[in-house]
């Protein structure tokens, strides 16, 4: 199958982010005066962030949390986290210069769009993405396909000429939902039963295996 356009998710594949999450939000409980340990908070990264606060405020029995204001003030400590050090995976600056000009390239994240754009141009990969689809762009997050259905109606390509690489379950889920083949990634996450049937790479810094996968020759 041709591959004229790779969509990538962000947290987790292009920009190492987990710790930044996991410590704007104990910093965000803390403003509560709760205390959250990491493996918890860590649940953030694969969820979106109204749900995760709903989570932590029914275990902790409060009805009618100010969820929204609470979320809101965790995305300004993020921003500011990810502004003063942005860091992408190795391997992701080189694979971007070798598909830049031969596919199309986009991001399909469940982060703020301000995350991501921030850390791609403190990072110089801005401008090879031809658009972000963020959080606030779509209404359900993965693993609900809409955000890879939006993908493929801006591209206005068949799914099938599109892959995405994702490093979870409910990314490979989501893409898989819309018609779109997935590429694993682990970084952190080693191989298991959450590939299914996707290629599998443990990282993006063998390039020759990764565009192997992608189907793009080198």
């Amino acid at each position: 199958m041709p591959t004229h356009a790779v969509l990538f998710d962000f947290d987790g594949v292009i920009a190492d982010t987990e710790n930044v999450h996991v410590v704007a939000w104990q910093r965000t409980l803390g403003a509560m005066g709760w205390f959250e340990p990491d493996e918890v908070c860590a649940r953030a990264v694969e969820v979106d962030d109204r749900a995760f606060l709903a989570e932590v405020f029914d275990r902790r029995k409060i009805d009618g949390g100010n969820v929204d204001g609470w979320v809101a003030r965790k995305q300004e400590l993020t921003l500011r986290l990810l502004a003063d050090s942005p860091k992408v995976y190795p391997g992701v600056v080189e694979l971007v210069d070798q598909l830049r000009g031969r596919v199309r390239l986009g991001v399909v994240s469940t982060t703020w769009r301000a995350n991501v754009e921030g850390v791609l141009a403190a990072s110089g990969l801005l401008g090879a993405f031809e658009w972000v689809i963020g959080k606030e762009d779509v209404k359900h997050p993965k693993p609900d396909p809409e955000g890879y259905r939006l993908a493929v109606d801006r591209l206005k390509l068949p799914a099938s000429e599109l892959i995405a690489i994702e490093d979870s379950p409910n990314g490979l889920a989501s893409a898989r939902g819309a018609g779109v083949r997935a590429l694993a990634v682990g970084h952190r996450r080693p191989k298991g039963d959450w590939v299914g049937d996707a290629p599998f790479v443990a990282d993006l810094a063998d390039r020759t295996r990764v565009m192997e996968c992608l189907g793009i020759p080198v």
